[in-house]
């Protein structure tokens, strides 16, 4: 049913619960899985002092690979047989997701949801809303379970 998916990930816990929904949808599907890790460097773009703005991107670089080299660990140690890549891009979130679906053509856009508040979602807007809004393909949302 789905020849190419593309797992976007931030590195969070619900990220990590997608991941794992990804690569079994991946194997049941013999299908290749790109790994996404957005870098949003924008929102520092701007700070005042050139050495802190360079530290602070470096810093969300290294989050953003990270966050690929933990889903290639959880594809390694399943000892799962799929084909993926992994691949980091700067932007906004949601554009570059939807942006690189469609330049992969990708049959599936997996996505966890966030953990965030009503009011940070109305100030921030959330990146798996958008995403499920503008997608061409269908979306799998993911939540990890609720502490009771």
């Amino acid at each position: 049913m789905y020849k190419k998916i593309l797992l976007a990930t931030d590195g969070s816990k619900c990220s990590k619960v997608a991941a794992e929904h990804a690569i079994k949808i991946a194997e049941q599907n013999n299908a290749e899985l790109i790994v996404l890790t957005v870098t949003e460097t924008y929102p520092v773009e701007k700070l005042p002092v050139e050495d802190l703005t360079r530290k602070v991107i470096q810093l969300f670089k290294e989050e953003s690979e990270k966050a690929l080299q933990d889903v290639e660990e959880m594809i390694k140690e399943r000892g799962s047989p799929i084909k993926f890549v992994l691949k980091n891009v700067e932007g906004k979130a949601a554009d570059s997701i939807l942006r690189v679906a469609e330049d992969e053509n990708v049959d599936l856009i997996v996505v966890g949801v966030s953990g965030k508040h009503a009011f940070e979602r109305f100030v921030l807007g959330s990146v798996s809303e958008k995403v499920v809004r503008n997608a061409r393909v269908p979306v799998l949302v993911v939540r990890s379970k609720k502490k009771k």
